[in-house]
């Protein structure tokens, strides 16, 4: 078996994925933010957020989100609505 990430399909978190991108962006824009400014002010790559809001990322790091949240004030919680 080839060595690497998991393909998007065969992720046992793609649905996940495919709810946590959109919950990301929407709480982006209630606080007024764009997608520059976010990345910038938690220290991702924009590139980063962008695979991260539309799934293209099926598994993002930890402290990726966790960097995110911060930012935005929000909490894990907030991902579940």
């Amino acid at each position: 078996m080839a060595s690497g990430r998991r393909k998007r399909a065969d992720s046992r978190y793609a649905s996940q994925a495919a709810r946590l991108g959109p919950r990301l962006k929407e709480l982006r824009i209630q606080k007024g933010y764009t997608q520059q400014q976010l990345a910038a002010s938690a220290e991702i790559a924009l590139s980063t957020l962008r695979k991260i809001e539309t799934a293209a990322v099926v598994e993002p790091g930890y402290f990726t989100i966790l960097s995110l949240l911060r930012v935005l004030g929000a909490k894990t919680e907030d991902l579940l609505v």
